[in-house]
């Protein structure tokens, strides 16, 4: 079964797969730093992930590319 993300989910998940940390994510999207350490929570507990090297494979495993 395929996981639903939201769009800022899908976002934050292509900048983390690009290797930005929370700080460029925030600049890049225009958002709170806090806001996207909330938005990486809730996205790595949707996939069952507990690294960003993890949610990196995960991205990659299904299907896409950076």
């Amino acid at each position: 079964m395929k996981t639903e993300l939201t769009r800022r989910e899908r976002d934050v998940l292509v900048l983390i797969v690009k290797g930005l940390n929370n700080k460029q994510i925030a600049r890049e999207l225009g958002l709170s730093f806090y806001t996207v350490k909330n938005h990486v929570g809730r996205l790595f507990d949707r996939i069952n992930v507990a690294s960003r090297l993890e949610a990196a494979v995960w991205y990659m495993q299904e299907g896409n590319t950076p």
